[in-house]
């Protein structure tokens, strides 16, 4: 049986490095994104654009083929600026739509392709429990309720065997798509850094490893759970 694991969002820096870790643990990987990039040897693209039930639905089908869709992450996610009282209604409807309308689709859609044993992986943030960051509230509430879906998924597939599970990456060190320009008006890496307990930002490598452990059979009784691999940020 080859084990197939599908990353939405997996051409961006999260998801393309857990990609890469589930990739030398044997599994085959299928890569959607709604731009089409190239991915590493051994990898399949397809495209993919998550708030599209009809994509989705051939995500899956194109995975399906190549084996057994043991494990589904959902990377995928933008994140622009929202300022309380001053917001564009379109860019907040945007943000909406991709971040949780397409993480609840992929889900969704996933329970008709899983079975006993299977794992899908969220990606939230550390600003979903923040109310101090003021620019961002769209993102953060998007982020704050692929949390309650982690939960609520967790609860309705695990009689199924399906655990359902979240990460949430506090400051990496490659910021995510468009997020530099923000990072350097706060202060830099730097400023960041020092904001942290462990004074250390976090990398991509480190989300990829904790994703491996919670998709392997190391964790076959943690479901519906939230962790944070932020230098200790939610324990502030």
């Amino acid at each position: 049986m080859q084990k197939v694991a599908i990353i939405t969002g997996g051409t961006g820096t999260i998801g393309a490095a857990i990609a890469d870790r589930f990739q030398r643990d044997g599994q085959t990987v299928v890569i959607a994104d709604v731009d089409e990039r190239p991915v590493p040897d051994g990898q399949v693209f397809v495209r993919c654009d998550a708030t599209d039930p009809a994509d989705v639905t051939s995500l899956f089908e194109a995975a399906q083929a190549l084996g057994t869709i043991t494990t589904v992450v959902v990377a995928h996610g933008i994140g622009l600026e929202t300022i309380p009282g001053s917001a564009d209604p379109d860019v907040v409807s945007r943000i909406i739509d991709i971040n949780l309308k397409g993480t609840a689709l992929v889900c969704d859609s996933a329970s008709g392709y899983l079975g006993d044993g299977a794992s899908i992986l969220l990606v939230s943030s550390m600003s979903a429990f923040m109310g101090r960051l003021g620019f961002a509230f769209a993102y953060q509430a998007s982020k704050a309720g692929i949390e309650s879906l982690t939960r609520v998924y967790a609860v309705t597939y695990g009689p199924n065997g399906i655990r359902v599970n979240c990460i949430a990456p506090g400051s990496m060190v490659q910021p995510m798509k468009g997020g530099e320009e923000v990072r350097e008006r706060l202060g830099g890496n730097e400023k960041a850094r020092q904001a942290l307990p462990l004074r250390r930002l976090v990398t991509e490598g480190e989300i990829a490893e904790a994703a491996a452990f919670l998709c392997s059979d190391r964790a076959p009784t943690i479901t519906g759970v939230v962790l944070p691999v932020d230098s200790g940020m939610r324990a502030i």
